[in-house]
């Protein structure tokens, strides 16, 4: 039963918003995807998916125009896709759009009767540069840059939308602290696709950790790599598989012979990189819900995270992984390392736990059920 309930979802990039349109089509529900990411992207019939192909082109410009500017965030390409979506909504009762890239497709949509929610990945923006400026200051690295248009844009959403959709308990805490009424904050940590991520086949590598993330600030690699050089375990390596942020390399000293940085790689090589390691480490100051860590954990992995990458949602602590406190300290940090490392058939129940966990917990289908439900929960007449 779907109570006539159709509901249109706008996101410029892919994140989990196209396994959230997939799940919402399978529902029955969706009226429509409207994007940039081409169809052929997206896996939904095509005249389900408005795509602005043609902001590739704006996106590129964009990184050129200037070192600083994030081109996921570059103020003419938001614009351009707000403008053009507001015609492409269809006609749906409920809209939801990725926060910060939709906000006057949303005001319009609510000004015409249509429920309207906010999916925020991340924490309350106000909250997310707090966090990453008490970083900056305790490490001593420049603060990073929030645009004061995008901090518009996600305030004036927040405050106009019936609900914000977030992963994870914390970021649903960092909306609580700024004041936004707890009822109207939803939710619903993300699945994960297991079927991408095995448990290996080959023996793993002996004092083997690994870190899938950006390396930078808000991932935490400053503890981490001064818990790395704190380890007393013997023959130890330590693998950063992601994009290192501009002079992040000579900050953390990757010169280390103990210390590999991949760089950006494919899927497949991420996937590779789990298999082949003993231990998984993110040491994030913040994050929404890192969905490398179920991924880990599909690798067979145990996971040692902090508190604020979402953990709780996958991970009992001592059961699965180990849980910190953030921002990590490294002391706390390497000492959770040298466990796991030291007592292999502890890391090994740990990872099969870990697989059998989120084996458990139903991928996106999970995901899938409550969205439609806390879409439906906000609708008047019925809830």
């Amino acid at each position: 039963m779907n109570d006539n309930m159709k509901v249109t979802v706008l996101s410029a990039y892919p994140f989990h918003m196209v396994d959230q349109a997939r799940q919402l089509y399978h529902a029955g529900v969706l009226e429509r995807m409207v994007t940039a990411v081409p169809r052929s992207r997206v896996g939904l019939p095509k005249e389900m998916v408005s795509t602005r192909l043609r902001r590739s082109a704006f996106r590129r410009i964009a990184r050129r125009a200037s070192n600083r500017a994030d081109p996921l965030l570059s103020r003419a390409v938001v614009r351009d896709f707000d403008r053009w979506a507001v015609s492409h909504l269809g006609d749906p009762s409920v809209v939801n759009g990725l926060s910060g890239f939709a906000t006057e497709t949303l005001s319009r949509a609510s000004a015409r009767g249509i429920t309207v929610f906010c999916d925020r990945g991340s924490w309350h923006i106000l909250e997310q540069r707090r966090v990453l400026d008490e970083e900056a200051d305790r490490i001593g690295a420049p603060r990073a840059h929030f645009d004061p248009f995008m901090i518009e844009r996600e305030l004036r959403e927040y405050q106009l939308v019936d609900r914000i959709l977030v992963p994870s308990e914390p970021a649903r805490q960092s909306f609580i602290r700024r004041g936004v009424d707890a009822e109207r904050v939803v939710k619903i940590p993300y699945g994960v696709d297991i079927s991408s991520f095995s448990m290996p086949t080959e023996e793993r590598l002996p004092g083997a950790v690994v870190s899938v993330a950006t390396v930078g600030m808000q991932k935490g690699h400053t503890h981490l790599l001064q818990a790395f050089h704190m380890l007393r375990a013997q023959n130890t390596s330590l693998t950063l598989v992601g994009a290192v942020m501009p002079g992040w390399d000579k900050r953390l000293g990757l010169n280390h012979p103990g210390i590999r940085a991949t760089g950006p790689v494919s899927r497949s090589r991420v996937i590779e990189e789990l298999q082949r390691a003993s231990v998984f480490v993110l040491a994030s100051v913040h994050d929404g819900l890192a969905l490398v860590i179920a991924q880990a954990m599909a690798c067979g992995l145990p996971v040692i995270a902090t508190e604020a990458t979402g953990v709780r949602e996958l991970v009992t602590h001592g059961v699965e992984g180990i849980v910190v406190s953030a921002p990590p300290d490294a002391q706390v940090l390497a000492e959770a390392i040298d466990c796991l490392l030291s007592d292999r058939e502890r890391a090994r129940a740990m990872g099969a736990a870990a697989r059998r966990k989120v084996e458990s917990l139903g991928g996106w289908d999970r995901y899938g059920h409550q969205l439609v439900e806390a879409f439906r929960n906000a609708r008047p007449g019925l809830a």
